[in-house]
C-alpha cells in the first residue's frame, strides 16, 4: 500500500511541477494568473518575446467570497505596448490564498 500511495504522491507532485512551468511559459504571453498570490493590489509582466517591451498590468477592484467558500479578487486587465499606450483587456478572476 506505502508503494501505491507514494507513486500517487509522486505523480501529484510531477503535475503540479508541470502545470506550473506551463502557466510561467505562457504569462509571457498573456496576463500573469494570479491565483495563490494573495490577491495583490496590481500586478505587472512583462512580453519577454518582445524584450519586456509590452506586457499587462492587473489592477485589484475588490475581493469576494465564492459560493465554495473561498476568497476571490477581481482584476481589470490592460495591456500596454511599445509606445506606451495602454488598452483594456477586460476583466479576470483570480482565487486569493
Amino acid at each position: 500500500m506505502r508503494t501505491v500511495v507514494k507513486a500517487a504522491v509522486t505523480t501529484a507532485v510531477a503535475g503540479v511541477l508541470a502545470l506550473g512551468l506551463t502557466g510561467t511559459a505562457s504569462a509571457a504571453t498573456g496576463p500573469a494568473n494570479l491565483t495563490g498570490l494573495g490577491c495583490p493590489g496590481s500586478y505587472t509582466n512583462n512580453n519577454s518575446a518582445n524584450g519586456g517591451a509590452t506586457g499587462w498590468t492587473q489592477y485589484l477592484q475588490y475581493t469576494y467570497t465564492g459560493g465554495n467558500g473561498f476568497r476571490y479578487g477581481h482584476y481589470t486587465v490592460y495591456y500596454w505596448s511599445v509606445n506606451g499606450s495602454s488598452s483594456y483587456q477586460g476583466t479576470n478572476d483570480y482565487r486569493c490564498y
